[in-house]
C-alpha cells in the first residue's frame, strides 16, 4: 500500500475517544473477529427509533459468539470508535458509568434525562440476560452507561442519578465522571484537535498497526506521524529514539489487536480520559 494512503488526519475523529472505544478501534482490526463478525449480519437484531433521538436495540438470538470478545453483540466492524454502536459485557468492563433508576414524583422533572435526551444521541440496548445499557453519543465522545432500578422502559416516568461501580479511589471516580459528562458538550463548536498524552499513544499504535498490516517499513510508519523530513533526519542520524518509538508504537498495537485491547476496558487510566 502506498504511504500516501494512510495519513494522520484520518485519525483525528478518535482524539475525543473513551477507552472503551479505543479498545473497539483495535479489536474490530483482528482477522479471527472479523471472520466471527462476517457469520453475523443485523437480521439478529431488532433496531427501531423511538421519541426524543432514541433508538432501542434488542439481539433476536442468543450472542454466544460475540460475548466470546467481550460483546453484547457483532457490530459493524467497519464503523470507527465513535460511529459503532458498541456495548461491553459488564464482566470485561467493569469500569462503566452506572445510572440508578427510579420512580419520579408527580411534577418533578428529572435533569439528567432531560439533559441528555436534547444533546445526546442516545442507543438503549436490552441484552440477552434482560440488562439495560445506554449508549450516550455527543460531543465527539461516546459513553456506555449500564441501568439498574426501574426499567427506562416502564410506562411511568423516571429519574436517574449517575454511579461508579467498582474499585476505583473517590479521585479516580471523579474523573470517570468528569470525562463522561464531556459529551454534553456544544457539538456544533468546531474544536482544535488536541490530543492527550495517554490517546496520543493510543494513536500512534493504531496508526504503526496500520502501517504495519499495509506492508510499510518503521520508516514509512515515521513518516506517517511525523512527516517525511523528520523521518529521513532520524533514519540518516546515529540516534535511535525515533527508531525505537515506531518499534514499541508497532509492537503495542500489535498486542492490543491481538487481544490486548481487554485491558483497556479494565485498567483505570493513569490519566484523565473518558470511562
Amino acid at each position: 500500500m502506498s504511504i500516501l494512503k494512510i495519513g494522520i488526519p484520518q485519525y483525528d475523529y478518535a482524539w475525543k475517544l473513551s477507552r472503551s472505544r479505543w479498545a473497539w478501534e483495535f479489536l474490530r482490526r483482528n482477522p479471527d473477529f472479523l471472520e466471527d463478525a462476517a457469520r453475523h449480519g443485523s437480521e439478529e437484531l431488532s433496531v427501531r427509533e423511538a421519541c426524543r433521538s432514541i433508538t432501542i436495540i434488542r439481539p433476536r438470538t442468543d450472542q454466544c459468539d460475540a460475548e466470546r470478545w467481550g460483546l453484547a453483540f457483532f457490530p459493524d466492524p467497519f464503523l470507527n470508535g465513535f460511529d459503532a454502536n458498541v456495548f461491553w459485557s459488564a464482566g470485561i468492563y467493569p469500569r462503566q458509568v452506572q445510572v440508578q433508576v427510579g420512580p419520579c414524583a408527580p411534577g418533578e422533572v428529572c435533569d439528567i434525562y432531560e439533559k441528555t435526551t436534547s444533546v445526546c444521541r442516545i442507543f438503549h440496548l436490552t441484552d440477552t440476560s434482560g440488562r439495560e445499557l445506554l449508549l450516550l453519543k455527543g460531543n465527539g465522545c461516546v459513553v456506555q452507561v449500564r441501568c439498574t432500578g426501574m426499567s427506562l422502559l416502564a410506562m411511568e416516568p423516571v429519574k436517574m442519578r449517575f454511579l461508579i461501580e467498582g474499585g476505583e479511589s473517590l479521585e479516580e471516580k471523579y474523573l470517570i465522571l468528569k470525562e463522561a459528562h464531556r459529551i454534553y458538550g456544544d457539538g456544533s463548536i468546531q474544536e482544535p484537535v488536541n490530543w492527550s498524552r495517554g490517546a496520543l499513544i493510543l494513536r500512534n499504535a493504531l496508526v504503526a498497526y496500520d502501517c504495519h498490516a499495509a506492508g510499510l517499513s518503521l520508516r514509512d510508519t515515521a513518516a506517517v506521524i511525523y512527516g517525511k523530513d523528520r523521518a529521513d533526519e532520524a533514519w540518516a542520524g546515529p540516534s535511535r529514539s525515533m527508531k525505537d518509538e515506531m518499534r514499541r508504537a508497532r509492537d503495542r498495537g500489535i498486542e492490543l489487536v491481538g487481544g490486548g485491547y481487554r485491558d483497556l476496558l479494565v485498567q483505570s487510566p493513569k490519566i484523565s480520559q473518558a470511562a
